[in-house]
């Protein structure tokens, strides 16, 4: 019998964990075409959520079309450029002959090459001489809008990852030049979303900065943890199997109700139960696990100094004022302007977050395995 918990993955159906007022809110941003900014750390499910509301809001609005494109392994903005009209030209239709055809009609002055794979359905490249100065970016960035036009249709872009365009040369004069084409858009609405809550702030909220107020601004939150002991319990039950709400609470505690790792730990719970769970496979379980994440961990540590292991052992055993005078000595963490910079190394590494003076392990089950080695 396959496991009824999914991680790694996007998650979508019966297999999606509440979210009801996150994906009511979406779902009207997509209708009334509102622009969202949607920041959550990595792993929280911002994707399955994108995903699943945009397959609920997809069946009863027929006159919207969703257009999906991930920034996480495009670097450039040459490289932006053909990913997003490939995309877009993608998502216009189903057919290959259709896709040539909106290549010729809209882009057919940059002289386009087009690529098919071995599998033209999901193997569809585009490429311009974007070095050639008669490149008309605006072309390609008003696409969408000049295809939803043609089809009487509205369009959303979904960009996953979108604060990797900081990261591009020239960022400034890219973000200017995506807002000032972007905000003119009557048919075509934006999702932008991302897993570096500094980066996408930096983007989205600096009021210097040209993405500056851009639409809806929503900080994804963890999942109520009453939801997760319903999932995990009526899973079991409905594959045969039975956890007491108790122990299904204790599973979401071990992993502080975050969504992937919840999800996986009731995984390995799950594989290693025959019929009922006790404490005792509970505790293997939350083992096992660590043992499977044990060289990522060993890794991490590597390339940490000293005084930046010795400050997330702190943080593990929840030492308080970590900025403190014993809490320095005790640790070796050497000065208070010390500890600013471990924490601003250890936020940009994506190993810890900073939000209202509070911090995290952004991995809990890193927190645990830091517990059982330190």
């Amino acid at each position: 019998m396959k496991s009824p918990f999914i991680f790694g993955k996007v998650v979508t159906g019966k297999a999606f964990i509440n979210r009801i007022d996150e994906i009511s809110r979406l779902k009207s941003n997509f209708i009334n075409h509102v622009n969202t900014i949607l920041i959550s750390p990595r792993r929280w499910g911002k994707s399955s959520l994108v995903k699943e509301s945009v397959s609920q809001t997809g069946k009863k609005n027929t006159e919207i079309m969703f257009c999906f494109v991930d920034l996480f392994r495009i670097r450039t903005e040459e490289e932006f450029y053909k990913q997003y009209a490939a995309h877009v030209v993608k998502s216009s239709s189903g057919r290959m002959d259709e896709w040539i055809r909106t290549v010729k009609d809209f882009l057919g002055r940059l002289s386009p090459s087009i690529t098919f794979g071995t599998d033209p359905m999901n193997d569809f490249k585009l490429s311009f001489s974007v070095s050639n100065g008669e490149f008309d970016k605006e072309e390609i960035l008003n696409l969408p809008e000049k295809l939803a036009a043609r089809k009487k249709k509205h369009i959303v872009i979904c960009i996953d990852e979108f604060q990797n365009i900081g990261n591009y040369s020239g960022s400034l004069e890219f973000q200017q030049l995506l807002r000032s084409v972007w905000q003119y858009h009557e048919h075509v609405s934006y999702c932008l979303y991302g897993s570096k809550r500094h980066m996408m702030l930096e983007l989205f909220e600096k009021q210097s900065m040209p993405f500056y107020k851009f639409g809806d601004l929503m900080f994804l939150q963890k999942i109520e943890k009453h939801h997760f002991v319903r999932f995990i319990t009526d899973s079991f039950s409905n594959t045969g199997k039975s956890i007491s709400e108790g122990l299904a609470e204790k599973l979401v505690d071990r992993v502080e109700a975050h969504p992937y790792f919840t999800q996986q730990l009731a995984h390995v719970l799950w594989v290693n139960t025959e019929k009922e769970v006790g404490d005792d496979l509970l505790e293997y379980a939350v083992n096992e696990l660590l043992d499977q994440n044990t060289i990522l961990y060993q890794e991490i540590l590597n390339e940490l100094s000293n005084t930046q292991v010795s400050f997330l052992v702190a943080l593990a055993e929840n030492a308080k004022n970590l900025n403190s005078k014993e809490v320095i000595q005790n640790y070796g963490l050497g000065t208070s302007g010390n500890v600013s910079k471990i924490k601003k190394a250890l936020v940009n590494k994506e190993i810890i977050d900073i939000s209202s003076g509070e911090i995290t392990y952004l991995d809990p089950v890193f927190r645990l395995w830091m517990l059982r080695v330190f």
